[in-house]
């Protein structure tokens, strides 16, 4: 394995520091049961979770049989997933006190595909905010998102730090190839919504099974 010094560990959001497939599941639901869809599983939803709220609700309603009502969907989902954005979300195992142990050392950052509005709130609501800052960006932060290395870029630029000092935490191949695009070390871990074979086909540097084992992964920088 390369060894690299770590200055800055940025973070995906969804699948990575918090559990949100309920939620955004039973919000999907929610909608379809509003416009007389019938209901998806939380496995299939799960899976069109990592590229933003948009695409979610386009391959949804593709899955539906109505991709003609994209647009209705999507502002109705909007409305409803933001009442119930912390309803059964929570943070994983491990990562409050591993985020607590690593503010007192790295940088850090968290940067996800969901809108700002949303990733913002959720990362304030569940103690976050401090120990990330304004490093907080969102799918609609600028004008583009995952897997463009753009808001890791900054996240690094912010603490002062050459990308290749960056490690970059996600559960999906847009993770890692917006940690490659960075030059950065791209660390996956098995248990969010996506699967091992797509974070090794995408070419992950490392895995993990359990968000503490983080800490071993950066003591071995």
């Amino acid at each position: 394995m390369t060894r690299f010094n770590v200055d800055v560990i940025a973070f995906d959001l969804d699948g990575t520091l918090i559990d949100s497939k309920r939620d955004i599941a039973e919000s999907l639901n929610l909608t379809f049961n509003e416009v007389g869809y019938a209901p998806l599983s939380m496995e299939t939803i799960s899976s069109y979770v990592g590229n933003g709220i948009v695409p979610l609700v386009q391959q949804a309603v593709v899955k539906a049989g109505h991709p003609e009502r994209e647009q209705e969907v999507l502002a109705l989902f909007r409305s409803i997933y933001w009442e119930r954005l912390l309803i059964h979300t929570k943070l994983y195992p491990g990562v409050m006190d591993t985020l607590e142990a690593f503010s007192k050392k790295y940088g850090m950052g968290v940067v996800s595909n969901k809108p700002e509005r949303y990733t913002k709130e959720i990362v304030k609501r569940l103690g976050l905010e401090p120990m990330f800052g304004d490093q907080v960006y969102g799918g609609d932060s600028l004008p583009v998102k995952k897997p463009d290395p753009t808001a890791l870029l900054k996240v690094a630029e912010k603490h002062g730090a050459h990308p290749s000092k960056l490690l970059f935490v996600g559960d999906g191949s847009v993770d890692v190839m917006a940690g490659k695009n960075a030059g950065a070390y791209t660390v996956g871990v098995t248990y969010g919504f996506r699967s091992v074979k797509e974070l090794e086909k995408a070419g992950v540097d490392r895995l993990i099974d359990n968000f503490d084992e983080l800490l071993q992964v950066v003591e071995d920088k």
